[in-house]
C-alpha cells in the first residue's frame, strides 16, 4: 500500500501501444519511451556533456512527479529545479495522433541559460530553437512519442530535435 509518506516508485502512462515508464532514482525521476515495434528511449540526467554545468541538466530535473485525472484522460505531471530555474512537465495522450504522446515542458530562467531541453538516448536532443535574452523568462518546448519517433511540436512554440553523434 503506497501513502503519502511512502511515494510511488514507478508511474506509468500509455498511449496504445506507446508507454512512457517514470522510475525513481534517488531523489529524481528519470523516464524511458517504449514503443510497439521495440524501439526504446531513455533520458539522460545530470549535466549536458557540452556545459558541464549542474544549473543546465539534460532533461527536466523532476523531483515530483504524479498522476493527475484531466478532462481528457490521464496525466503525467512533475516539477523540478536546477540553480535558479524551476522546471514543469506534463505529458498526455496526443487527442490527435494514434498510439502518440505529448509532452509539453516550461522552464522558468532567471539568468542566461548555459542549455535548455530534453535529451534522450539514442535519439538526441529536443531545445526550443532559440533562448530568451529578456529575463527572467519561461522557456517551453513541445514534443510527441509514437510511432513516428520522437518530433518536435511547433504548437507550444518552435523546437528542434537534433541527433547525437
Amino acid at each position: 500500500m503506497t501513502t503519502a509518506a511512502d511515494p510511488p516508485e514507478r508511474l506509468e502512462l500509455a498511449a496504445g501501444t506507446t508507454v512512457v515508464v517514470f522510475t525513481r532514482a534517488g531523489d529524481r525521476w528519470d523516464h524511458e519511451l517504449r514503443l510497439a515495434d521495440g524501439r526504446a528511449w531513455r533520458s539522460v540526467e545530470g549535466p549536458t556533456s557540452e556545459v558541464g554545468d549542474p544549473r543546465w541538466p539534460a532533461s527536466p530535473p523532476l523531483v515530483e512527479v504524479s498522476l493527475a485525472a484531466t478532462s481528457d484522460g490521464t496525466a503525467i505531471l512533475g516539477v523540478g529545479r536546477a540553480g535558479r530555474s524551476h522546471y514543469s512537465l506534463c505529458v498526455t495522450q496526443c487527442l490527435d495522433l494514434a498510439d502518440t504522446l505529448h509532452f509539453d515542458v516550461a522552464c522558468r530562467i532567471q539568468e542566461p541559460a548555459g542549455w535548455l531541453g530534453s535529451t534522450y538516448r539514442p535519439t538526441g536532443e529536443i531545445v526550443p530553437s532559440s533562448l530568451p535574452t529578456d529575463l527572467p523568462a519561461t522557456v517551453r518546448w513541445s514534443y510527441t512519442v509514437g510511432p513516428e519517433g520522437i518530433r518536435g511540436r511547433a504548437a507550444a512554440g518552435s523546437v528542434a530535435v537534433r541527433r547525437r553523434r
